[in-house]
């Protein structure tokens, strides 16, 4: 079985196991040790996290979604029907 870890600009962006030859080739130890650190990910809103290859988390904010305007049933069909009688 091949381990490996795709790695970009000093980030570990995925890591696998299989034939594919994608990828820098890493030992199963290597493999499981990244797992449990991604197991392990922290949560907090509006943060994200990133994993650089030393195993440490690099935090991020994440600005929210902008509200939507959301309209009722009657809303859409006077859209749909364009005011039509």
């Amino acid at each position: 079985m091949r381990y490996f870890a795709i790695i970009e600009n000093g980030y570990i962006l995925s890591i696998g196991k299989g034939q594919a030859q994608m990828g820098t080739e890493i030992s199963q130890e290597r493999y499981d040790e990244i797992l449990i650190v991604i197991k392990a990910c922290p949560k907090a809103q509006d943060t994200g996290y990133r994993l650089k290859e030393d195993l440490t988390w690099e935090s991020y904010h994440i600005d929210p979604p902008e509200p939507s305007e959301e309209i009722d049933a009657a809303e859409a069909y006077e859209i749909l029907v364009g005011g039509a009688e």
